[in-house]
């Protein structure tokens, strides 16, 4: 079963939406505080929204393979918000947390597509 025409442009404004909540939830002056907390939750949150942001993003242009055009944006995305960190009061730089966006990517092209592919949903 292939991603349909409706899923895939409906997953577009979805991704869209993801992003500006990760931007905010990324850049503000505090980082949301969601579910249990243990040392170094945020970067399971990183690792989930990354993962999110991969799927939303294979899902809104099925025709193509999640190759360069679509993970390197995402890539660039973690890299610039971890960045603007810096200047943020309250945040860091964490080469770390950018770590757990690129882990959040990889998850999802290494493991949950093929997964997809055989289940034959993707």
């Amino acid at each position: 079963m292939a991603v349909s025409n409706c899923n895939a442009v409906g997953a577009r404004p979805l991704l869209a939406l993801a992003l500006l909540f990760a931007t905010w939830a990324l850049l503000g002056p505090h980082p949301p505080q969601v579910g249990p907390v243990f040392d170094q939750m945020d970067k399971l949150w990183h690792l989930l929204a990354f993962f999110g942001l991969a799927l939303l993003s294979d899902i809104g242009w099925p025709q193509r393979g999640f190759d360069a055009r679509k993970y390197l944006p995402l890539a660039l995305y973690g890299g610039l918000t971890e960045g603007l960190q810096h200047f943020v009061p309250g945040r860091e730089l964490s080469s770390l947390d950018l770590l757990a966006d690129l882990a959040g990517i990889a998850t999802y092209g290494l493991l949950a597509l093929p997964l997809l592919r055989h289940l034959a949903i993707r």
